[in-house]
């Protein structure tokens, strides 16, 4: 057998390639604590579970590092016994992988969401609407290419966002069917977030719907949103989208410039962050810890990704 020079100048690397592992540990360990930190903000909402020995605010912490590093119910708990993190939780003892995975029961929308909103601002100037598919199955790929089995079901969910597009962090999400429409959607997202103060909010050509318009003017904000080309000028009620068809109509680019649409690729980042970052699928297999897991997904990339 023929062997090969090592000293083939071509093989030489064009460019070296150096990782500085020193400042990729300390930006990981700074994101370990910004998590561990976050147990002050649901211990106003904390209550004992599990025989009253474990706090929620401890749990959800764990969950939110399973979410962080991708890693399994058993995994984390493994770590925590460990690493000795049960101590800097105050904990007497580090529970089980069956305690974490129960804590997705204690946690509600309505509790995660009020802990959302102390991490954003009350006020901005744009805010941006979206949606994206999420895997719900997920088969590790030693069973796929081992054993020649494929994933049978193939279902996947629609992920709805309302977004600071200043802060870029995210304010409302919603988990719908695959089939959704997202324009059905934003009575939903825009309700609950009163609290808010937007003054223009952008959307795609999927949201060019009398209802949208209607929705996001009763918001108190004003529509960005592309009109079809075919669009009458006939209003049918909606004022709010006959000045916008008339505006698009008279100059399209002027108007592009006055609501600032150029910003709405914004939102198409922020998915492509949380996909990139906590990845493509959703672990939970129950339709209201799926939404619960979105919302934690949420949290996570409003503390660690954009902290300001």
């Amino acid at each position: 057998m023929h062997r090969t020079s090592q000293n083939n100048k071509e093989w030489k690397r064009y460019k070296e390639v150096s990782i500085p592992w020193a400042n990729y540990d300390t930006h990981r360990l700074n994101e370990c604590k910004r998590v561990l930190d976050l147990r002050k903000l649901f211990g106003e909402l904390d209550r004992p579970v599990h025989r009253r020995e474990f706090t929620l605010s401890n749990l959800t912490v764990l969950l939110l590092l399973k979410l962080l590093f991708g890693i399994s119910y058993r995994t984390v708990a493994s770590a925590t016994k460990d690493l000795k993190l049960y101590q800097l939780l105050g904990m007497k003892r580090a529970p089980c992988y069956k305690t974490i995975q129960n804590t997705m029961q204690y946690l509600t929308e309505g509790v995660l969401k009020d802990i959302n909103q102390r991490l954003l601002p009350k006020t901005t100037t744009l805010g941006g609407l979206d949606s994206s598919g999420m895997k719900t199955h997920h088969k590790g790929a030693w069973v796929v290419i081992r054993f020649h089995k494929n994933q049978q079901q193939r279902d996947f969910k629609k992920v709805h966002l309302f977004v600071d597009l200043v802060s870029k962090k995210i304010i409302h999400c919603l988990v719908t069917t695959g089939r959704a429409s997202d324009a059905k959607q934003v009575k939903k997202l825009l309700q609950g977030c009163n609290w808010i103060r937007i003054d223009i909010i952008l959307g795609d050509r999927g949201y060019d719907t009398r209802e949208c318009f209607h929705e996001i003017t009763r918001f108190g904000a004003l529509p960005g949103i592309p009109v079809r080309k075919n669009a009458t000028t006939h209003c049918r009620g909606c004022y709010s989208r006959k000045r916008a068809v008339l505006a698009q109509q008279k100059d399209y680019e002027q108007w592009k410039q006055q609501v600032q649409y150029t910003m709405r690729c914004v939102v198409e980042s922020i998915f492509s962050g949380l996909k990139r970052r906590f990845g493509e699928h959703l672990f939970s297999i129950k339709e209201r810890f799926r939404s619960v897991e979105m919302w934690l997904r949420s949290i996570l990339w409003n503390v660690l990704i954009y902290p300001r």
